[in-house]
C-alpha cells in the first residue's frame, strides 16, 4: 500500500473534508483510499493510505492518487488559507495600522488579487490561475516525497505564490493611503466651501469631451472674471490641467447650487465625482438638454424612429 502523510499546524478540518471528497471521486475509478489520524509534536498528520487497485497498474493508480491529493490541497490553500495569509502578511508588515485599516487594506488586497477588471467572474478565473500554479508544484513534490507538511510547503516551495500576496498586500496598502489622501482632500475642500459665502445662487457648468469648460450664471452670461482674477493670478505660473482648474473654480464662487452639463458620467470620471464628493446636494449632472445644444456642447437626442 502507498502512504501519503499530509500535516498542518493549523485547523485540519478543511483539509479532512477536501480530501474525504477527492477520494469518493476515486472509489468510482475503483481506488481505496483510508485515512487515520495522529499527532506528532505540534502537528496533526492525516495518512491517506492507498488500497488495492486491480483495474489500474500500480503507477497509473499511484498518478491518480497523487493528482486529486493536490487538487484537494490546492483547493484548501486557495479559498480557505489564502485569507489567512493575507491578513497574516498585513499584520506582520504593517502591524502599526489599526485592526479597522488593517480590514481595510485586506479589502484593496482581495480587490487587487481580481486584475483591473474586478467582478465575480474576474475572481474565479484569477483563483483558477493560481490554483494552476499551486497544482503543479503540489504534483511535482509528490513524486518525490511521502509527507507534506503543508506550511512548509507553502513556505518554500510556493515562494512566488506568496510573493504574489506580498505585492497584492503592498499595493493595498499604497491604494489604502491613495484613498485616505483623496477622503482628506475632499474634507478639506468641503470645509473651504461650506465656510465661505456663496458668490453667485447658480452656476451651470459645460463641460466638453476634452475637458474645457465654460462657466455660466442663471441667466447663462459668462461669469463675469471678477469672481475669478485672483484665483487666475495665482494660478498662472502652475502647470495645472483643465480638471484641476474647474474644481478650484468652483470653490472659488461656492455657488448655492451646481448644474453640470455634460456626456461624461459621474461614476466614471474622477472629475466629476470630486464635484459630487465636495458639493453633495448642492450639485446635479445634466446629460443633454436644450441649454447643451444651444450652446453646441451636445447633440440633441433622437427619439426612436425618428
Amino acid at each position: 500500500m502507498e502512504v501519503l502523510a499530509i500535516g498542518t499546524i493549523e485547523d485540519v478540518q478543511p483539509i479532512r473534508d477536501r480530501l474525504s471528497s477527492e477520494f469518493r471521486f476515486l472509489e468510482e475509478e475503483g481506488l481505496s483510499v483510508s485515512v487515520s489520524e495522529n499527532d506528532r509534536g505540534n502537528l496533526h498528520f492525516l495518512d491517506c493510505r492507498l488500497g488495492e487497485h486491480r483495474k489500474l497498474n500500480r503507477r497509473d493508480a499511484l498518478t491518480s492518487f497523487q493528482h486529486y491529493v493536490a487538487n484537494a490541497l490546492s483547493d484548501v490553500i486557495i479559498n480557505e488559507w489564502e485569507r489567512n495569509l493575507i491578513r497574516k502578511l498585513i499584520r506582520t508588515g504593517y502591524y502599526y495600522f489599526t485592526e479597522e485599516e488593517q480590514d481595510s487594506i485586506y479589502d484593496y488586497a482581495r480587490r487587487g488579487l481580481t486584475g483591473e477588471a474586478g467582478g465575480k467572474d474576474a475572481e474565479v478565473l484569477y483563483k483558477i490561475n493560481r490554483k494552476g500554479r499551486i497544482l503543479e508544484k503540489l504534483l511535482e513534490y509528490l513524486k518525490g516525497n511521502s509527507e507534506l507538511v503543508v506550511e512548509g510547503f507553502v513556505t518554500f516551495r510556493l515562494r512566488e505564490y506568496v510573493a504574489e500576496l506580498e505585492e497584492a498586500v503592498d499595493q493595498a496598502v499604497d491604494d489604502f493611503l491613495l484613498e485616505r489622501e483623496y477622503d482628506e482632500f475632499i474634507r478639506l475642500l468641503k470645509y473651504f466651501v461650506d465656510a465661505q459665502e456663496p458668490k453667485l445662487d447658480l452656476v451651470h457648468v459645460f463641460l466638453n469631451q476634452d475637458g474645457t469648460f465654460k462657466l455660466a450664471d442663471s441667466q447663462q452670461n459668462v461669469i463675469n472674471n471678477e469672481y475669478l482674477e485672483e484665483f487666475v493670478a495665482e494660478m498662472v505660473e502652475s502647470e495645472v490641467n483643465y480638471e484641476d482648474l474647474l474644481v478650484s473654480a468652483l470653490i472659488t464662487i461656492a455657488p448655492k447650487t451646481l448644474t453640470v452639463h455634460t456626456r461624461k458620467t459621474g461614476d466614471t470620471d474622477e472629475t466629476l465625482e470630486t464635484i459630487r464628493n465636495v458639493f453633495g446636494d448642492r450639485v446635479k449632472f445634466c446629460y443633454g438638454c436644450l441649454l447643451c445644444e444651444e450652446r453646441g456642447l451636445l447633440k440633441p437626442v433622437q427619439a426612436k424612429g425618428k
